[in-house]
C-alpha cells in the first residue's frame, strides 16, 4: 500500500518540481499541470479505496435511504467511463431491459460507486480494439417491498486464470498478469464493492 501511495506522490514532487524550474515555459508548465492533476486523482482513489476499507471493517459505512431512478443512476454510471473507452479504443455495448420499475428508494452514491468500479476495472484491464459490454434487467422480486436488478459486466481484456478466482474478493489480492502488464491498482475495490453490495442485501459473482 505505501508503494502505492508513493508513486503518485512522487509524480505530484517531481512535475512541480518541473514546473518552477520552467516556469516561463507556458507548454512545459502546462504538461506538468496536466501530469499532476492525473497523479492527484490517482492518489485520492487510493485513499478514498483505504477510509471505505477502514470502515467496511469497522462496521462504520452507513447506507443512506433516499428516492432515486434507477436507469438514470446504471446510464450516467456508464457515461462517466464512456470517455476512458474511446480514449482507450474500446467499442462500449450497452443493452437496457425495459424496466417496470425505475423509481426506488436506496443509496444512489454507494450503487454509483459499486458500478464505475466494475465499468472502470474492465475498461482498465482491456487492451485497444477490444470490447465492453453492459447489460441491464429487472426480473421478478421474490421478496416483499424489494426490486430484483441484475447488472451483467463483460469485456474482451486480459481476464483472470481459475486458480486466481477464489481470491478475487479478498483485499490487495492483485493476480501477476495484472502486475506484470504494470496496471495500477491497490487489489482493494473489489473486496469493497462486494462488501457494499452484501451490506446492501445483493450478491456479486
Amino acid at each position: 500500500m505505501s508503494h502505492d501511495i508513493r508513486t503518485p506522490m512522487n509524480a505530484i514532487l517531481g512535475m512541480t518540481a518541473i514546473a518552477t524550474t520552467h516556469i516561463d515555459d507556458r507548454e512545459r508548465v502546462l504538461d506538468c499541470l496536466k501530469k499532476i492533476g492525473l497523479s492527484s486523482n490517482h492518489l485520492l482513489s487510493l485513499i478514498n479505496d483505504v477510509l471505505d476499507m477502514s470502515k467496511i471493517e469497522s462496521g462504520k459505512l452507513s447506507l443512506r435511504n433516499e428516492p432515486f431512478n434507477f436507469a438514470e443512476l446504471v446510464a450516467d454510471s456508464i457515461e462517466l467511463v464512456r470517455s476512458q473507452a474511446i480514449a482507450n479504443q474500446l467499442k462500449l455495448n450497452v443493452r437496457f431491459d425495459v424496466m417496470k420499475n425505475e423509481n426506488v428508494i436506496g443509496d444512489p452514491l454507494r450503487i454509483r460507486q459499486v458500478y464505475i468500479n466494475i465499468l472502470s476495472n474492465a475498461v482498465k484491464y482491456t487492451k485497444p480494439g477490444g470490447t465492453v459490454s453492459i447489460e441491464v434487467k429487472q426480473r421478478k422480486s421474490i421478496h416483499k417491498g424489494y426490486q430484483n436488478y441484475i447488472f451483467v459486466c463483460s469485456d474482451t481484456g486480459i481476464g483472470m486464470s481459475e486458480e486466481y478466482l477464489p481470491h478475487i474478493f479478498e483485499e490487495f489480492s492483485r493476480e501477476h498478469t495484472t502486475t506484470e502488464n504494470k496496471v495500477a491498482g491497490t487489489g482493494l475495490g473489489l473486496p469493497i464493492v462486494k462488501s457494499m453490495i452484501e451490506l446492501m442485501g445483493g450478491s456479486i459473482q
